[in-house]
């Protein structure tokens, strides 16, 4: 079990925050659990209802596939050192009818023919946005736009932002992963140490 270092700040009951369910139930709908990290900035009802419906906006995405928004995320998250939020894109991911072999496959996608060239742009763009400080270059942005549209490029600019602010939360709150996405970061771990 990974030890807390975080004896600032914990986890709010559910019971306790009834002016949230509607918020709640839907992070449930979706993950299947509600997550430490949003118990935590729960605490401040007015934080996690704004977060809310900026999460929310991911859900309503159209110029970008569900696989692709994931795995910018997955990908985000590892490029910030977000291992709670790594463990739940995937997890996320591996829920949202997506082709699981390519969930597993995120943090290979430069060598995986399970990503096309569109993909690889953009999970490119990602990791070097998400790195601190942000190593953009020229040709991310050149690639980027050979393959996606201006509204494209606003969704995936969003993943990155929101993923941002998530990982920061959860880093500075030192969120601890649950069973069930840390179950999947394992095996995408697992499967990473043995490709070649």
């Amino acid at each position: 079990m990974q030890q807390t270092k975080n004896h600032l700040v914990s986890p709010v009951s559910r019971a306790d925050i009834p002016e949230l369910e509607p918020i709640l139930q839907g992070i449930e709908n979706n993950l299947g659990f509600i997550p430490n990290g949003i118990l935590t900035m729960a605490k401040n009802p007015m934080l996690a209802k704004a977060f809310g419906q900026l999460f929310g906006c991911l859900s309503q995405f159209e110029h970008i596939s569900t696989e692709l928004k994931w795995a910018i995320a997955t990908i985000s998250s590892n490029a910030a050192g977000c291992q709670y939020c790594q463990g739940h894109f995937s997890h996320i991911a591996s829920r949202v009818n997506v082709n699981r072999a390519k969930v597993l496959a995120a943090f290979e996608f430069e060598t995986s023919i399970l990503y096309d060239d569109a993909e690889r742009a953009a999970l490119r763009f990602a990791f070097a946005a998400s790195t601190s400080p942000a190593h953009l270059e020229k040709h991310h942005y050149d690639n980027l736009g050979k393959h996606f549209s201006e509204a494209a490029v606003i969704e995936i600019s969003a993943v990155i932002a929101i993923c941002g602010f998530l990982n920061r939360w959860n880093t500075t709150m030192d969120s601890q992963l649950e069973a069930d996405p840390a179950a999947i970061l394992a095996e995408i771990n697992q499967l990473s140490r043995f490709s070649v």
